[in-house]
């Protein structure tokens, strides 16, 4: 626990050291020390200053996430926080201090500051089972979970019915669990994916990728000069992409969401529950659900859009990271 506790910390302090310089753009090395968890040496560390930015050994914070029908959030203290539908428990959300959370189809996971990894709600296939050891992110997707170790590598557990706990060698940066298909982003850029492809959701682009967000039947990223690129199904346009320089993107069941640089965020695709209107004013980040969005405003208050038929909306009260 010393050894991600002090992970965490060096990499805090890297981030507010980024943000003193006034960099938000160039990716400024700095050498940290870092003791691991599993007998790992002592490494070197390379902390990019931009908001977004995930490097070979970078913890990825991400605090807010709409599953199908519920989304969950963690507070600046830590604790989590779910809402919305609680069929299988997805929503009983464990004590303890977080660092990160994901919500997926019926079943929820978080990363502990310690850099375990729990899971709760629907268990059928084994997606809530989580393995021991320290984790940098996890993503819990349709019926299946996959996380990011602290050395790189990716684990998942859960429905392998379309190959997507198949997964490849190497090390990545980050991981997106979809619905039936799973994407990575590996530690050169590149991104991959595995599972389901009959909408060609798994045929990723070349190119350089910071981020990738895989959803129902497709697949969004950013890539490193902030230009986003989507594949696979697009009937509701939920794959095109505009253009213009962009933070984030989320890939929900039939829409996507995107942060731009400006902290504005846009929607695109299906808007049956309106989850393709986005209200006014900056944001931290988005995340998108079956039929609706959740997003950090710069305030660290929630705000949700869409639909609410099971409370997914109604964001409890309190300051979000």
């Amino acid at each position: 626990m010393k050894g991600n506790a002090l992970l965490t910390g060096a990499l805090m302090l890297a981030k507010q050291w980024c943000r003193a310089a006034g960099s938000t753009r160039h990716a400024v090395p700095i050498r940290v020390t870092l003791l691991l968890l599993a007998g790992l040496a002592a490494g070197l560390a390379t902390v990019a200053c931009s908001d977004e930015s995930v490097t070979e050994n970078a913890i990825r914070e991400i605090t807010i996430s709409a599953g199908s029908f519920h989304t969950c959030g963690v507070h600046t203290d830590g604790s989590l926080v779910c809402w919305g539908r609680n069929k299988a428990g997805e929503t009983r959300a464990p004590g303890g201090a977080f660092r990160s959370v994901s919500a997926g189809s019926r079943h929820t996971c978080g990363v502990h500051t310690s850099g375990g990894v729990e899971c709760w709600g629907d268990d059928r296939y084994g997606q809530s089972r989580a393995p021991v050891g320290a984790f940098r992110e996890v993503s819990a997707g349709g019926f299946h979970t996959c996380g990011v170790r602290i050395d790189g590598r990716l684990d998942c557990w859960g429905n392998n019915e379309n190959g997507q706990l198949r997964v490849p060698g190497g090390k990545f940066r980050s991981v997106s669990a979809g619905n039936r298909h799973t994407c990575g982003v590996r530690t050169d850029g590149n991104v991959e994916c595995w599972g389901d492809d009959r909408y060609g959701q798994s045929r990723a682009p070349d190119g350089g990728f910071r981020a990738v967000s895989a959803g129902n039947r497709h697949t969004c990223g950013v890539r490193t000069d902030g230009i986003m690129d989507c594949w696979g199904d697009d009937r509701y346009r939920q794959s095109w992409a505009p253009d213009g320089k962009f933070r984030a993107v989320t890939a929900g069941s039939n829409h996507t969401c995107w942060v731009l640089t400006d902290r504005s965020v846009d929607c695109w695709g299906d808007d049956e529950f309106e989850q393709s209107w986005v209200p006014d004013g900056k944001f931290r980040s988005v995340s998108t659900g079956y039929g609706h969005n959740c997003g950090v405003r710069t305030d660290g208050n929630v705000d949700c859009w869409g639909d609410d038929e099971f409370g997914q909306l109604r964001a409890p009260s309190g300051e979000f990271r």
